[in-house]
């Protein structure tokens, strides 16, 4: 049995060559590639084939197109192909591994005894022609779950799905994924979840990069998705409100996403869905005599918006955001 299984949910063909080339190249093949073909009108079984000799696979074409409506389901049922391997590696048909990834990995889980229920990759982002564009910020070599919440709705840290790899276990233990309508803010709940309180481990001297280019899927912000968008991030900052609830900075952390939330999503949703969400959030936070004055700054407009969050840490509880800079 091989240590992990790296799982691609496939629906793109233009540059799974290139992601599976990546794969085949690794330095070590302690692992089963899982291609799970989300009733694809493109010829991924035709490019997965060619691979057969060089890697160790399985390929599955589903009936039925999934990921268009449940996004989190088709991924589920990709890792359901695979079998006993002990840690899983959720990838796409479009991102990067260096060589070296896999080897780095199991050293790592080798070196912390399996002491880790997520291991993560650092980022650079690449462009459509696999040119590099920029390196997101390195995660320290672990990152508590709290500070990853911060970090990522802060826009400090990144997060990407294709860079964390998940023990069996863990997985097994949760049921899987969170779910939020749109898979909107799933893997973020998820990562918090799986890492617990142990954190999330970095593999260091190896790197994944994230493709950015015209198939990645494009910003909707018809009314209806964006409404939707806003109630299951709203869903998702209750949800870790709750769960976070020993941390004493909590509510100023989530009042700043919150008016972030809002800010960014007034030009999209009706007046009924800011208020909805607006009574969503205070009668989880509690503390509605905030109302107003997350209301007022949460309308600034842009420029005066973001003069004016420098100067008001206590509303937006950044100034232990600015202390924790030189630990990301």
């Amino acid at each position: 049995m091989k240590r992990l299984a790296i799982i691609i949910p496939a629906y793109k063909a233009t540059f799974l060559l290139a992601a599976l080339d990546s794969i085949a190249a690794q330095t070590c093949k302690d692992f089963t590639l899982y291609v799970g073909d989300d009733c694809s009108p493109e010829p991924i079984g035709n490019i997965v084939e060619q691979y057969r000799d060089k890697i160790e696979l399985v390929f599955q074409r589903f009936d039925t197109n999934l990921g268009g409506k449940d996004l989190v389901a088709q991924w589920e049922r990709c890792i359901a192909m695979s079998q006993e391997e002990p840690y899983i590696w959720l990838f796409s048909d479009d991102d990067l591994m260096e060589p070296n990834c896999v080897e780095e990995l199991l050293k790592q889980i080798e070196k912390t005894e399996g002491d880790y229920d997520v291991y993560h990759f650092n980022v650079d982002i690449i462009n459509e022609c696999g040119a590099f564009e920029k390196r997101k910020q390195d995660y320290p070599a672990v990152l508590p779950a709290y500070r990853f919440y911060r970090g990522k709705n802060s826009g400090r840290l990144s997060a990407y799905v294709v860079e964390n790899v998940f023990s069996r276990k863990v997985y097994e233990q949760f049921g899987g994924f969170m779910k939020y309508d749109l898979a909107w803010g799933s893997d973020v709940a998820t990562w918090i979840v799986f890492s617990g309180s142990k954190g999330i481990c970095t593999v260091p001297n190896a790197r994944i990069s994230w493709r950015q280019s015209s198939q990645n899927i494009t910003p909707d912000y018809s009314r209806q998705i964006a409404e939707r968008k806003l109630m299951a991030q709203l869903a998702f900052l209750n949800w870790a409100y709750r769960y976070f609830a020993k941390e004493p900075d909590i509510y100023t952390t989530n009042r700043a996403f919150f008016i972030l939330l809002i800010h960014h999503n007034r030009r999209f949703v009706s007046k009924e869905s800011i208020k909805k969400a607006f009574t969503s959030f205070f009668a989880v936070h509690g503390r509605k005599k905030d109302w107003p004055l997350i209301y007022l700054f949460a309308f600034l407009v842009d420029g005066i918006y973001f003069r004016i969050r420098k100067r008001f840490y206590w509303l937006y509880g950044d100034k232990k955001v600015k202390d924790e800079d030189n630990l990301l």
